[in-house]
């Protein structure tokens, strides 16, 4: 808030420059759209899968932590493509193969949400993320 008053000071119109920063960041994403679109098919909701798993990232990382964004997706990542290569072949172990293909990779996509859920207990703010 301090900011905003010497800007001000300066003489900036701060609500002129927070539209237009507003303006700028709707138009990088419209075209941001624009070209995904040209990319993948475009239909409602197609971008769901990629905010929950940020939202996922975030909440282990810790909410307002870059290095607990950069830790958190390291950690997802990791997760969901180790348990993708790996669950299937441990449950093939003692299952038959259908069976442990099936198991494993439905384990694989609830792994980051097990691997959430650890940390929320352990960790309530996240790996990173700071009480208020």
């Amino acid at each position: 808030e301090n900011d905003r008053e010497m800007i001000a000071a300066l003489g900036v119109d701060i609500s002129r420059l927070y539209t237009l920063i507003f303006a700028l960041g709707a138009a990088l994403a419209g075209l941001a759209g624009a070209l995904v679109g040209a990319i993948q098919s475009v239909q409602v909701g197609m971008g769901e899968p990629v905010l929950i798993l940020a939202f996922v990232v975030i909440v282990i990382g810790g909410i307002g932590s870059i290095k607990g964004a950069l830790v958190g997706a390291l950690l997802v990542g990791l997760t969901d493509t180790l348990g993708g290569v790996f669950l299937p072949q441990f449950f093939g172990l003692f299952m038959a193969p259908a069976a442990a293909s099936s198991v494993g990779s439905s384990l694989a996509s609830m792994a980051i949400y097990i691997l959430m859920g650890a940390v929320l207990i352990w960790r309530p703010t996240g790996l990173y993320g700071v009480r208020a």
